[in-house]
C-alpha cells in the first residue's frame, strides 16, 4: 500500500468538474455523506480546480471509522436476565446463526415500527406468564440481571426518542415491553409478517 504524504500530487475523477483533474493531498475536515458529523484533519485528495474532496487514501480509513464510531449513541439498560434470554431465543428462531450483535437489529426494527397498542398490557401479560411458569415448574424466584448495551446511529436513536415520547415509558420499561412483544410476534408465532421482515433483515445483517 502506498503511503501518501501531505503535498503529494496525483490525478482523479472529480464529479463536480466532470473530468479527470489534478489533485493535491492535504489535511481537512470531511463531513459524512449523511450530514451527521465529520472526520477531522484527515489526509484527502483535493481537486486543484474546485477544491472538492475527490480521493481518500487507505491510511485515512481508520480515522474515518473512529470518527463515525464516536457519532454512535449508546443505549444502556439493566434487565432481568430472562428478558435477554427471550430476545436471544427469538433471534435464534429467526436465524440459527444470529449472534448477540443482532439484538441491535431487532430493536431497530421495533423502534421504527408502528406503535403497538396496549404495549404495557403486553408486558404485564409476559410478567404474569413468567410468574405462572415459575409456580407450575416449582422454580424459586430468580432476580438475576444482565446489562444490555447497544451502539446505534442517529436514525435509530431518533426512532427510540419518538417511541419514548409516544409511550411515556422509561427506556428500561420500553425495552422490556418490546421484548415481550417480540416474544408474542416471534416465539409464539403471532405475526408471520414480522417474522418475514426480521428474517430478511437478519440475512442482510449477517
Amino acid at each position: 500500500m502506498k503511503l501518501y504524504l501531505q503535498g503529494d500530487r496525483g490525478k482523479a475523477l472529480c464529479e463536480h468538474c466532470q473530468q479527470v483533474v489534478g489533485i493535491t493531498y492535504t489535511r481537512r475536515d470531511v463531513p459524512f455523506s449523511d450530514g451527521n458529523g465529520q472526520a477531522r484533519e484527515i489526509l484527502v485528495g483535493v481537486c486543484d480546480q474546485c477544491a472538492t474532496t475527490v480521493a481518500i487514501p487507505p491510511q485515512s480509513t481508520p480515522a474515518i471509522k473512529e470518527a463515525r464510531r464516536q457519532q454512535l449513541t449508546s443505549i444502556e439498560a439493566r434487565l432481568p436476565a430472562v428478558y435477554l434470554d427471550v430476545l436471544d431465543a427469538a433471534m435464534h428462531s429467526v436465524a440459527e446463526d444470529a449472534g448477540v450483535q443482532m439484538r441491535k437489529l431487532f430493536f431497530s426494527y421495533y423502534f421504527s415500527a408502528p406503535l403497538v397498542p396496549a404495549l404495557e398490557q403486553v408486558h404485564d401479560g409476559f410478567a404474569q406468564y413468567l410468574a405462572q411458569q415459575a409456580e407450575v415448574r416449582q422454580i424459586p424466584a430468580v432476580n438475576a440481571m444482565k446489562r444490555l448495551s447497544l451502539k446505534v446511529n442517529h436514525y435509530v436513536a431518533e426512532d427510540l426518542a419518538r417511541l419514548l415520547q409516544a409511550t411515556r415509558m422509561t427506556q428500561t420499561e420500553l425495552l422490556k415491553s418490546l421484548i415481550a412483544q417480540i416474544r408474542l410476534d416471534v416465539l409464539e408465532g403471532g405475526n408471520p409478517a414480522v417474522i418475514a421482515d426480521l428474517r430478511q433483515l437478519v440475512r442482510l445483517g449477517l
